[in-house]
């Protein structure tokens, strides 16, 4: 008998009209003690179909942002409205969500909070459910599947169309402001990236720390840079193609890397840093040679 539940629509019910894929539901969830509370796993199960399969990139009204894999955009009045769970019952078992480490959230004021399943990658791989079974089970046999089912080959047909939240009023999900992740993990990291900027333009500012903030701006840049890219090279964005942005401005953007006084004004133009050029437009520039030392 198989650890692992898949929640799907009939198979009578087409993925891409509906805008569905599935989910994994581990039956783990059912050795603790919120399983005897019907509403918390009404609620569980829920954040587990809202949570995004792929990161994408989405206007909201503070500006575009990363909704990564495993995480969505929503709010209180949003969940009751969804769930049909009261309001004061909702804030009880999200609080009880975060303190078993099930899900963290970021808030962003009174429009929306970003909430991350911390297991999702676990649970919901995107290798053949089997893996994830051999790490659960306390028995070596290997575990049998009632079927056979590819959740790529779902996933890749499902076109997330909703994000229906009452406390988020000027959300835009458009298709050209989604960009699908790439089907492979990067092999490299945020701290990768500081690293060669470091590295390549150490007359730049220098960062110390990476925020929230910085990373997400790491990942939003990557997901525009990647679009620009595939149009001039066809190819995707990856760490070499940064260090080669990097390189370029090293020899061929010198003013970006210097105090420079501006006689008209009295003041003095700082050199630029990291924020600067995690920008796709300075990127589309300077790969046009319209950023080039004059």
């Amino acid at each position: 008998m198989s650890n692992v539940l898949a929640f799907r629509q009939p198979d009578t019910v087409r993925p891409e009209a509906t805008g569905k894929g599935f989910a994994l539901m581990h039956r783990q969830f059912m050795d603790s003690k919120l399983y005897k509370d019907s509403q918390a796993v009404h609620l569980w199960l829920h954040c587990v179909m809202k949570a995004n399969y792929e990161s994408k990139v989405i206007k909201t009204d503070l500006g575009e942002m990363v909704i990564g894999r495993g995480q969505f955009l929503t709010g209180r009045p949003t969940l009751v409205t969804e769930t049909g769970i009261s309001d004061n019952k909702v804030k009880s078992l999200l609080d009880t969500f975060c303190r078993m480490g099930m899900i963290t959230r970021e808030s962003y004021g009174r429009n929306f909070t970003r909430i991350t399943l911390v297991k999702y990658d676990e649970f919901q791989s995107i290798f053949n459910p089997k893996e994830i079974q051999g790490k659960s089970n306390g028995e070596p046999r290997a575990p049998r599947l009632q079927e056979v089912v590819n959740p790529t080959e779902i996933q890749e047909k499902s076109i997330t169309k909703e994000l229906t939240n009452n406390s988020i009023t000027n959300v835009i999900e458009s298709p050209s402001v989604i960009v699908k992740a790439e089907k492979k993990k990067p092999s490299f990291s945020c701290e990768d990236v500081v690293s060669a900027y470091h590295e390549i333009l150490p007359e730049a500012k220098g960062i110390r720390a990476l925020s929230d903030t910085r990373r997400n701006k790491i990942k939003t840049f990557w997901v525009k840079a990647s679009k620009i890219t595939r149009q001039l090279d066809k190819e995707p964005f990856t760490l070499d193609s940064w260090k080669a942005y990097l390189k370029y401005i090293s020899t061929n953007c010198r003013w970006m890397l210097e105090d420079r006084p501006d006689s008209r004004s009295g003041k003095t133009w700082q050199k630029k840093g990291l924020e600067y050029f995690l920008n796709d437009e300075t990127y589309l520039q300077v790969r046009e040679g319209a950023k080039d030392d004059r």
